[in-house]
């Protein structure tokens, strides 16, 4: 396997570099008097100076010596200097949107998918191009510390029109979300503009632009504005000043190119002719240096890496007692063995409200038979949901309406105020994905419904006159898991530790996404699963203010972890391990409201890992060896160059990164590169000092990747492996859904009581 990485060849282990006692107004007349030949930066109290192109026997400040990787954060400054003024000095025509993370558009037409679907006055001026990020990083692949560059390529609009230029073609500007582009003082030329969301145009008066801000009514001058860059409104653009036919055909062309521009292979290859213009000039390697002796090379050819770690498909059991098992699939045990907890399951009869339009009951009836007893003649689903899942009954109660009216619905609802079923199967028509969230009845029958401890799964009206064994299936798993079912569970490490998996999830509340939104009220999400795999329970923190946050999720994890240490009869003494996957922290205050729990709940011993599961990094993978995988004797193949599933390189003792979706799993050759997930064992940043929390702190990487690695096969959305473990699926969902229901009218998030909480009712 080769990682997008390009070792940095440094050929010392010390170096001496100048610096001076930092204060504003020093690094401030530092940066004045000589910025065009040296870079300074601060690095807690001092100034450090980097002469790249001034006179050597000139020196500023005081010499000291550092070392390369005891202080790596000094020398990850000096290879982000050198880097970006070498570039400058050898591409003298580019100008860097930012300096770090290191980014600029490439200039050449052939990256420019639609350059030649433009009018020639328009090109160059509007494009859709390839944008290359470079980022440094410092790790430790088997055991050997390096700094290396780690390059991406995304795709990115420009338009290089200012709104006074779009004013005096008569584009009408009223109404057009806007960027304030502002050169930030001593970087023209050197930076583009910094660009800012400010918010949307409301009146224009000459040279000036009146724009609706979170600030209120602000005046701009219409040449430090420009259009928001979205597919809407450079569309629209392109609709008033070419043709609607045109626009069309752009945005088309720009959808259709996407899997080819993202393919793995043709990424593969892009990466490495960056590299070599980046990293080589002519035939002989750059030679990034300054007048101090600071120096480095860079290899052009990437990282190549080996698995780190054997990631073993975890046994599926469907018994108390761990007899009944299955290898490698849980759609197979399921059929042969029933659910897991079949024996204790209290809900053999559920009865379902099943809602239709009276023109498609006869699609609706013959869905809900198959649904209900299986498709005989089928591979995966001859037994249906009553025997697959060891039901004694399923008892189907079919109401119509008239039309797809939301009143329709809630007429219908609300007759089970009392006489709840345990379950709704609703069709609705696939119109509703159209609506906003606010109006949507998709949102309102949910809400409805939730607010009376009913789950509900929908169905299109496609969907049921189109339905197949694999449909059918998923859906059944879904039922099964909403009406509080656990289908199958993973074998649990036999340990003195107890082991509770938390999955915290949050969104910040904000009224727009224009600069200076409030972000002041946050909503948390926390979810609760045992080691084996056991949904145990879910909770919402309740909408606060940034500033009650803490003390809401502190309130939460103690209410939680009290109700779980009765139910599993916890001993004071014992040990319990609390693993805390985290999609991204805020700060350090999930840190501080552990160590407060720590300090309240001393009857346990408590060990814990926040550890964070992210795909927002510019690491990939790619294996040369894959040649692609045919589906189904589809002659064409897919996933060349991507590396199978459970593939996996640690970065350092704190990272992995693991391919989640190999060849195998992606469903068609029009699906682009699959990048990998990362996880990341977190620990407090910046000057925390907690000693009495690091000693508490779980740092058993390899463990905890095998266990996210296991966990992505538990969705009980479908039988397939995900890319996410369930901890975070399942928060995100929680989140996702609660931030749609929110906008509806009467919701209230509370009445998500404790039945609900037992329940996945958000799948």
């Amino acid at each position: 396997m080769q990682l997008n990485y390009f070792p940095i060849s440094i050929e010392f282990d010390r170096y001496q570099i100048y610096t001076e006692p930092y204060n504003e107004e020093r690094l401030a007349e530092l940066r004045k008097l000589h910025n065009s030949t040296h870079s300074f930066f601060r690095n807690g109290n001092l100034i450090y100076i980097s002469n790249k192109d001034g006179d050597a026997n000139t020196s500023i400040g005081t010499l000291y010596e550092r070392n390369t990787y005891d202080d790596h954060e000094i020398t990850a400054s000096m290879i982000k200097h050198l880097f970006f003024r070498t570039f400058k000095d050898r591409f003298t025509g580019y100008t860097p949107v930012d300096f770090y993370p290191f980014r600029f558009f490439s200039a050449q037409s052939k990256d420019d998918i639609i350059h030649d679907a433009l009018p020639p006055y328009l090109q160059n001026k509007i494009g859709y191009k390839k944008l290359i990020e470079v980022q440094l990083r410092l790790t430790q692949i088997d055991g050997k510390k390096q700094f290396g560059f780690v390059i991406s390529i995304k795709r990115n609009w420009i338009f290089d029109k200012t709104c006074a230029e779009l004013y005096l073609e008569g584009y009408n500007l009223v109404g057009i979300e806007v960027l304030h582009a502002e050169i930030l003082p001593g970087l023209q030329s050197i930076l583009a503009p910094n660009e800012e969301f400010i918010g949307v145009v409301k009146e224009v008066n000459g040279t000036r632009a009146k724009v609706e801000t979170n600030e209120g009514l602000k005046e701009y001058d219409l040449t430090e504005l420009i259009i928001k860059k979205t597919n809407f409104n450079i569309g629209n653009y392109l609709a008033y000043t070419v043709s609607q036919e045109k626009s069309n055909e752009v945005l088309a062309l720009i959808e259709n190119k996407r899997s080819e521009i993202y393919n793995a292979k043709h990424l593969y290859t892009e990466i490495g002719n960056i590299a070599r213009r980046l990293f080589y000039d002519i035939d002989q390697q750059v030679f990034f240096q300054n007048k101090d002796g600071f120096c480095f090379t860079v290899n052009s050819k990437p990282l190549i890496v080996q698995n780190t770690m054997e990631l073993k498909t975890p046994t599926f059991i469907f018994d108390y007692a761990a007899t009944k098992t299955h290898n490698s699939s849980p759609d197979i045990g399921l059929t042969n063995y029933g659910p897991y907890d079949s024996l204790n399951f209290d809900t053999k009869s559920p009865n379902f409200l099943c809602i239709c339009n009276r023109t498609n009951r006869g699609y609706f009836s013959n869905f809900l038979s198959s649904l209900k007893d299986g498709i005989p003649q089928s591979k995966y689903f001859q037994k249906g949901l009553q025997k697959k899942f060891d039901l004694q009954d399923v008892i189907i109660d079919i109401k119509e309406i008239q039309s797809y009216s939301i009143e329709e619905y809630l007429n219908i609802i609300k007759n089970y105020d009392e006489i709840k079923p345990h379950l709704a199967i609703i069709e609705i028509p696939p119109e509703f994905r159209q609506y906003d969230d606010k109006t949507n009845p998709y949102y309102k029958i949910k809400a409805k419904l939730l607010s009376l401890e009913i789950p509900v799964q929908y169905v299109t009206s496609e969907k049921i006159k189109s339905y197949n064994e694999y449909i059918l299936n998923s859906i059944a798993l879904q039922i099964y898991a909403k009406l509080g079912g656990t289908p199958w569970v993973l074998p649990s490490h036999r340990s003195v530790d107890r082991e509770i998996i938390i999955g915290i999830g949050h969104s910040w509340l904000r009224s727009n996404q224009y600069k200076g939104a409030e972000q002041n009220r946050v909503v948390g999400i926390t979810t609760f699963l045992s080691s084996d795999g056991q949904y145990l329970l879910g909770d919402k923190v309740k909408d606060v203010s940034f500033e009650n946050y803490f003390q809401e999720l502190l309130k939460s994890l103690k209410s939680s972890i009290k109700r779980l240490s009765t139910e599993q009869g916890w001993s004071e003494g014992d040990t319990i391990r609390l693993i805390f996957h985290i999609f991204k922290p805020i700060k350090n205050t999930e840190f501080d409201v552990i160590s407060q729990l720590i300090k309240e709940t001393p009857e346990y011993k408590i060990k814990f890992a926040f550890v964070t599961i992210s795909k927002s990094h510019p690491n990939l993978l790619f294996d040369t060896n894959q040649t692609g995988v045919a589906k189904y004797g589809n002659t064409s193949l897919k996933g060349e160059y991507i590396p199978n599933r459970a593939s996996n390189v640690f970065l350092d003792g704190e990272t992995c990164i693991v391919q989640m979706f190999g060849a195998y799993e992606l469903k068609t050759a029009k699906h682009a590169m699959s990048t990998p997930i990362q996880i990341k064992i977190r620990t407090p940043q910046g000057k925390y000092n907690n000693s009495e929390l690091n000693d508490l702190l779980y740092y058993d990487l390899r463990y905890i990747t095998q266990q996210i690695y296991s966990f992505t096969y538990l969705s009980w959305r479908s039988f397939l492996p995900g890319e996410q473990p369930a901890t975070m699926l399942y928060s995100n969902l929680i989140s996702k859904l609660l931030g749609k229901m929110r906008n509806v009218p009467g919701w209230d998030a509370d009445n998500l009581n404790y039945s609900l909480k037992r329940k996945k009712w958000f799948l």
